[in-house]
């Protein structure tokens, strides 16, 4: 048998390589994320998450807060528009150290297809 891990050496002006380029160079890249925090049900202190957001809150387009009372949990997730990782990364650790905060983490939204 034999080995499938050879490398095939492509040119670089070759339209296959240039499309498959392209495609690799977008395909990790989000414009919109999503940011979550969670906390007791009861505990969840909607402005005091907001005030974490500070400059970057006009980027926020959606927001949605859920209670969920099997797990005995509130959430409330922010998705931005325009919002770096590291910046999110920045909001989430301040926001876990709020004394109320079960958890906080972000991630991006599904890419659009077309």
């Amino acid at each position: 048998m034999q080995s499938t891990d050879e490398q095939v050496a492509v040119p670089p002006d070759d339209p296959a390589a240039k499309e498959m380029a392209a495609e690799n160079s977008t395909a990790d890249q989000h414009d919109r994320y999503r940011l979550t925090v969670r906390a007791k049900a009861g505990h969840l202190r909607v402005v005091a998450a907001w005030q974490v957001l500070g400059c970057e809150a006009p980027q926020a387009d959606h927001v949605r807060i859920r209670v969920d009372r099997r797990h005995c949990y509130e959430e409330m997730t922010v998705t931005f528009t325009a919002v770096s990782p590291d910046t999110l990364a920045a909001m989430v650790g301040r926001l876990v150290a709020l004394p109320w905060a079960l958890d906080a983490y972000f991630c991006p939204c599904a890419l659009s297809s077309g």
